[in-house]
């Protein structure tokens, strides 16, 4: 937290109503560079910033030549974020003026010197003025308006640990009828005994017995509350300053304490002294990930061409996507200010630390606002979603009804700035919820590259400080920040996958190529995950993936809710979440189908890859009502599974035997759950041989699960997480955690008269041949009356005309090198085997063309 050095130093004490500073070295004050004004606590921002920074500057002018200040370090009184440096005081009757502004960016700025600004509050900075007492494990207490402590341990200050509490304070300790300031301050003393001041009550203390008392009184409170915490931290010694520190006399032997009590000689050099020893800034990196999958990169790097592309991008043309911050500064200048709006797993530290710098270089005076400080308690925002999260250990919970807007205080929406004279920055997620009228900012960040974010505890959920969970994020971070989006008009849209220097464009840019996919076509970037069953038909088939993975299990070919969108300018990437195009375009992608759906893209194609690997959970997924009414969903899973690829001897469990007994199935898979053994799971459910271009129809309700050595297809309904494992052939994660097992959720929804021969005259399709000609066959392979989507499978020969028809059209190669499509509107896009690619409602006709001399095989899914 901090260090001792010869180093010359500042140390900064704010106290309500001064500022005072001196220069250190080798961790003594200078007296003769000490100086003190006093401040008006309720002047503007900026009147405070330019009296604060005078000073400092007129303390720093006083260093020996030769000798540059290295730190400068401010005792703050709180509430604030020392780390980070952003003021949260609020309805103290001081410095509201500051709330929710970066005091260190601010500070930087006027100050204009490369000096290290560092914080921390006035109570642990006393405490590290006074280590020169060489005790090894020290309690500093400081006693005046309020009740500071802190703990210091080998000259170092503990937040945590052994005998520490929370951040090292004693304040909010609760005692009595309250919290431990309630009856150790400044407040308690004038309370029990009225009078102008704590000195008055001192003076009298002498003729007067009920001062005398009231100070009595406030000794024992005072050891009441601090002997535990001497005991658990095992103290060597306790340090006392602030100004009732004064009257210690008054109430010495009340504390009967069994270490040394020393009594600083001056609380406000001690604060000073142990400011200037503090080295707290923290140096921003781009946030860790934990995946092999390898980041975006910001350029278009070369591929092999005929093969599956993981990188599929639409050109915006020239001069239309912009690199780094250097441009976004200039732009921003030009607004004279701007809202930074975002989402969920954005460094917003990262950004400040790239940005402001920018600004800064082009002449630019920055006051940066963070909109977290508006943000109410986070246990009161625990207590909001809480309904929305399901039961305790539970994997699913519900779509939230809140807005993002119940996250934060009511004044938020009212907050603009003080002042014109700066160029004022709004940061944060919901800096679109205020009345400040800059533009918005936006950034975008992708689910994947938030996922991995997760995985590697770099990342939070909205307005939480711990580490991220995909639950929450998919119940309410994502619900909330998606309906916000759709409310705000962003001038601006940055791709947050490289907050160190991203790529930016103009939002109108991007709706105009939104539009033009919207009527010609779309692919959206695929990405993909390692599973405990994966296989290795991805790795041998799309040569761009990562080699060192252990396996691949999942292709998010088109998930829409966690899919993202590439853009290409000048060699320069940029991405975008699927969202974007459904709030501005889902009538054109969905046509006829869009007041079904809304902004709901249907339908979903993901691969399930199991070649050398294991089998698929047996599992179901839940009825439409039981959806609707447990997870809030609009729609529920029904799936097929178009066996793409196969190796000899593979199958498929789909559906139970003749002569299943729910009870004894039930049981057995309760009893292999609590006594981990593995039970024949063919005993009870059937297992189907799998060819190439089968079609398995897995209607909500239908046990099922992919067998080893397949390369599934799955064409399905959106909704993707809502899987009911029942058994999971006794393994562990990839992290060797167990997988979740979900009984008592999958016996409200199988379907038990899905079993013998029924299963293979109504759940495995029968393709039925529509049309045949010199440039086509067209087969329908039937799904069932549960899918709301038809499945088409085209073997071209030559070119074909297809007209959409009003609804959206989701095309895979499955069989064939590559392809040609044309849209009516005269665009041209090669799909390569294995590749999903959707043609919107609104393209009308589009071409296939087959320029091999073999045939290929298309499958086209769509809304019946």
């Amino acid at each position: 937290m901090f260090k001792h050095t010869n180093k010359i130093s500042c140390g900064v004490d704010i106290g309500g109503t001064h500022i005072s500073a001196a220069l250190t070295q080798n961790d003594a004050l200078l007296a003769e560079t000490y100086r003190r004004l006093p401040v008006d606590p309720n002047a503007d921002a900026v009147t405070l910033l330019d009296t604060w920074a005078g000073l400092i500057t007129a303390v720093i002018g006083l260093a020996p030549k030769g000798q540059p200040v290295s730190t400068i370090g401010i005792a703050m009184p709180g509430p604030f974020d020392y780390i980070n440096g952003v003021s949260m005081i609020r309805g103290l009757n001081k410095y509201e003026s500051l709330y929710g502004l970066n005091i260190r960016e601010a500070l930087h700025g006027r100050i204009k010197s490369p000096n290290t600004i560092c914080f921390e509050n006035d109570a642990a900075c006393f405490g590290l003025g006074q280590v020169h007492h060489k005790h090894r494990k020290i309690i500093a207490i400081t006693l005046g308006t309020g009740f500071g402590a802190c703990f210091i341990q080998d000259q170092q200050l503990l937040a945590q640990g052994p005998g520490v509490p929370p951040n090292g304070y004693l304040y909010n300790i609760p005692f009595q009828q309250g919290i431990a300031e309630d009856y150790i301050s400044a407040r308690w003393l004038l309370n029990a005994y009225p009078a102008d001041n704590v000195r008055e009550i001192a003076d009298r203390a002498a003729k007067d017995p009920k001062a005398a008392a009231t100070f009595t009184q406030f000794g024992k409170n005072l050891q009441q509350v601090i002997t535990p915490w001497i005991k658990q931290f095992e103290a060597d010694a306790l340090i006392i300053g602030g100004s009732i520190s004064k009257a210690y006399p008054l109430f010495e032997k009340e504390l009967r304490l069994d270490i040394p009590v020393i009594v600083a000689d001056n609380t406000e050099h001690s604060a000073i002294t142990g400011a200037a020893s503090l080295n707290n800034q923290p140096t921003p990196t781009p946030p860790a990930r934990k995946s092999r999958q390898p980041q975006l990169p910001k350029r278009v790097e070369p591929q092999k061409n005929d093969v599956y592309d993981i990188y599929p991008f639409e050109s915006l043309g020239n001069n239309r996507i912009f690199d780094g911050y250097e441009s976004l500064a200039r732009w921003i200048i030009q607004q004279k200010g701007a809202r930074l709006d975002g989402y969920a797993g954005v460094d917003w530290n990262l950004v400040r630390a790239r940005l402001i710098p920018a600004l800064r270089g082009q002449g630019a005076d920055v006051h940066w606002y963070e909109t977290r400080a508006w943000q109410k308690p986070e246990e009161a925002i625990d207590a909001l979603i809480k309904p929305f999260l399901g039961a305790e250990g539970s994997v699913w919970g519900t779509k939230t009804t809140l807005e993002l807007a119940d996250l934060y205080l009511e004044a938020f929406r009212e907050w603009q700035p003080q002042s014109n004279q700066t160029i004022t920055i709004l940061a944060g997620a919901g800096a679109g919820l205020s009345k400040y009228s800059a533009p918005i900012i936006y950034f975008d960040l992708p689910k994947n590259e938030i996922q991995y974010r997760m995985r590697a505890r770099s990342a939070t959920n909205l307005a939480a400080t711990t580490a991220a969970q995909y639950k929450r994020s998919y119940f309410v971070d994502w619900p909330l920040l998606n309906a916000h989006r759709r409310k705000i008009e962003p001038a601006i849209v940055v791709d947050a996958q490289h907050e160190d220097s991203p790529n930016w464009t103009h939002t109108r840019t991007l709706r105009q190529s939104l539009q033009s996919m919207a009527y010609n076509g779309i692919r959206a970037r695929p990405w993909f995950e390692p599973g405990v069953w994966g296989g290795q038909w991805m790795k041998q088939h799309i040569p761009a993936l990562p080699k060192e993975e252990i396996n691949y299990a999942w292709s998010f070919e088109l998930i829409a809710p966690e899919n993202g969108l590439l853009f290409e300018s000048d060699g320069l990437l940029l991405e975008i979440a699927f969202d974007w195009l459904m709030q501005y375009e889902s009538k054109a992608v969905l046509g006829i189908d869009a007041d079904r759906f809304r902004e709901e893209f249907p339908i979903r194609f993901d691969f399930l890859d199991t070649f050398g690997g294991g089998n698929l959970s047996i599992q179901c997924h839940p009825s439409l009502n039981y959806i609707q009414k447990q997870f809030g969903e609009n729609i529920t899973q029904d799936e097929t599974y178009y066996i793409l690829d196969c190796k000899p001897g593979a199958g498929v469990y789909l559906g139970f035997h003749e002569d299943i007994d729910p009870t004894a199935f039930k049981n057995a898979l309760e009893e292999s759950q609590a006594a981990n053994q593995a039970i024949d799971i063919e005993e009870y459910v059937q297992l189907l041989p799998a060819h190439k271009h089968d079609l398995f129809l897995i209607p909500n309700q239908t046990i099922h699960g992919s067998g080893i050595n397949n390369l599934v297809l799955e064409i399905s309904a959106t909704p993707y997480i809502f899987t009911f494992k029942m058994y999971d052939w006794m393994r562990l994660d990839l992290d060797g955690m167990p997988r979740p097992i979900n009984i008592e959720h999958a016996f409200h929804n199988l379907d038990f008269t899905r079993k013998g021969e029924a299963v293979k005259r109504e759940l495995v399709s029968k393709p039925k041949l529509l049309k045949s000609d010199t440039q086509h066959d067209l087969e329908l392979l039937p799904t069932h009356a549960e899918h709301f989507y038809s499945i088409h499978r085209i073997t071209l020969k030559g070119t074909l005309s297809i007209g959409t028809e009003g609804r959206c059209h989701l095309l895979m190669l499955v069989e064939g090198k590559k392809l040609t499509l044309r849209t009516a509107q005269g665009n041209t896009y090669v799909l390569h085997y294995a590749e999903t690619f959707v043609i919107p409602a609104a393209a009308g006709e589009y071409e296939v063309i087959n320029d091999d001399h073999q045939p290929l095989q298309i499958i086209k899914a769509f809304v019946k």
